[in-house]
């Protein structure tokens, strides 16, 4: 119902909105050449790649995304880079690594997608080293989309309606008061909370359609079974052009930037 190599491959090309916040979220973490970085929601791995330049050598990166089509393409395309690695794997069960084994845990355009958001933050926390770095940035809680709107209106017309689309997961976009719930629970303690204001633009209502399919894994179908996606698509393209100007399609989003701590003396 999810991801297919088609999506994952059209993300490599037009996922410059993630990569240019993930680069926003990045300056921020203030990343040191011999650091361990674990890359949670890596996708196909560009800016993984650039977070084992940034670390060097003497340092090392893991790249983890629960679509194995995104991590084969990962592997396929990013070789020679001893210091980086690419595995399937989850935010809510890191367990195939070490507590207290990365100084800086990543995780740009991901934790909306994770179902048990707790457990995620809990295990970021577990994994990291005592006064080890989070960095977070994603959709905020606090701000309604156009693509939220459209495809609730879409999903809610029939026969989509009658489809379970929690299955397919639905994103949940946290607020900064819920992060800060999240990350008291898993033992952080100093953080700061940044607004990244972005604008996505496109030419079209198919471009736009096209971009939150792929970014989505296809999870901006819901639960509409595969072969009626293209119908859906283009009902969803119908909504979008009607915001299209002459200039084009112009979609404004908040971004929310966390980068949080763990405490020295905190244990899980």
């Amino acid at each position: 119902m999810g991801d297919t190599k088609q999506l994952a491959q059209t993300y490599t090309v037009v996922n410059n909105t993630q990569y240019d916040a993930g680069l926003f979220l990045l300056k921020r973490l203030e990343l040191e050449p011999g650091m361990r970085v674990l890359d949670v929601g890596c996708g196909p791995g560009n800016i993984t790649a650039y977070l084992a330049d940034l670390v060097g050598e003497c340092g090392d990166v893991v790249g983890i995304d629960p679509s194995e089509e995104r991590i084969a393409l990962a592997q396929e395309t990013i070789q020679g880079k001893k210091n980086l690695v690419f595995h399937v794997g989850c935010a809510e069960d890191l367990a195939q690594f070490p507590s207290a084994s990365f100084d800086v845990l990543y995780c740009n355009s991901t934790l909306h997608w994770v179902a048990d958001q707790p457990r995620a933050l809990r295990e970021f926390g577990r994994v990291l080293k005592p006064g080890g770095r989070l960095g977070v940035s994603g959709q905020s809680g606090d701000f309604v989309a156009a693509h939220q709107r459209i495809k609730d209106e879409v999903l809610a017309r029939e026969p989509y309606r009658n489809y379970d689309h929690d299955i397919a997961g639905e994103p949940h976009f946290l607020k900064q008061q819920e992060m800060g719930t999240l990350l008291d629970a898993a033992g952080f303690g100093g953080r700061t909370f940044t607004i990244n204001k972005i604008f996505k633009s496109t030419k079209d209502g198919a471009e736009m359609v096209d971009w939150l399919a792929s970014s989505s894994s296809g999870k901006t179908y819901g639960g509409v079974p595969v072969d009626m996606r293209p119908q859906v698509r283009e009902e969803m393209i119908v909504e979008w052009d009607k915001m299209t100007t002459k200039d084009g399609l112009t979609m404004e989003l908040d971004l929310l930037v966390t980068v949080a701590t763990k405490s020295q003396g905190y244990f899980d």
